[in-house]
C-alpha cells in the first residue's frame, strides 16, 4: 500500500480531521493511534486502518502521522487497499489545505464573520467531512453509542 508522506502539523488539527473522517483515538501519551473500521460489502469482511501519531516532546502541540497499517482477518483484497490509499491521500490533502489556508490568511489574522466556515472552500470541506460521518442509526448498528446523545426518549 502506497501512503503519502505526512508533515508535522498541530495535533488538534490532526485530531479534528481524523475524527471527522470516522477515526477513533486509541492509546494515550506517547503511543497514540487512530483507528477506523472498513467493511467490504461484497464479502462482509471487516478491516481496520490504523494510523499512529508521533508527537514531539520539545513541541507538545505538534504531531505527525506515522506509517499506516491495514489489518484484517483474511487476505486484504486489492479494492480495500485502493480505497485505503485513497482515504490516506484525502487526509493528506485536508492537512495540507488547512495549513495553506492559514498561511494565505496570515497566522495572526482571524475571521470574525460569525460562521463555522469562513469561505466557500471551507463550506465544501465541511460538507465532505459531514458526508463521511456515520448517522446515529449507523453508529447503533455498528455497536457504538453516539456522543453526545442528542435525542433521548421522552417519557
Amino acid at each position: 500500500m502506497k501512503a503519502p508522506v505526512f508533515e508535522k502539523r498541530p495535533f488538534a488539527r490532526i485530531h479534528s480531521i481524523l475524527t471527522s473522517q470516522g477515526f477513533t483515538k486509541i492509546g494515550w501519551n506517547q503511543s497514540i493511534k487512530y483507528r477506523v473500521k472498513l467493511r467490504d460489502c461484497s464479502t462482509e469482511s471487516t478491516y481496520w486502518l490504523e494510523i499512529p501519531v508521533d508527537q514531539y516532546p520539545q513541541e507538545p502541540n505538534q504531531a505527525k502521522l506515522g506509517k499506516p497499517s491495514l489489518l484484517g482477518e483474511e487476505r486484504i483484497p486489492q479494492s480495500i487497499r485502493e480505497a485505503t490509499e485513497s482515504k490516506l491521500y484525502e487526509i493528506a490533502d485536508y492537512l495540507k489545505s488547512s495549513m495553506e489556508e492559514k498561511e494565505s490568511r496570515g497566522l495572526n489574522q482571524t475571521n470574525h464573520n460569525g460562521s463555522m466556515a469562513q469561505n466557500e472552500e471551507e463550506i465544501k470541506q465541511l460538507g465532505k467531512e459531514m458526508e463521511s460521518m456515520q448517522t446515529h442509526t449507523e453508529l447503533y448498528e455498528n455497536g457504538w453509542i453516539p456522543d453526545p446523545i442528542q435525542y433521548e426518549d421522552k417519557k
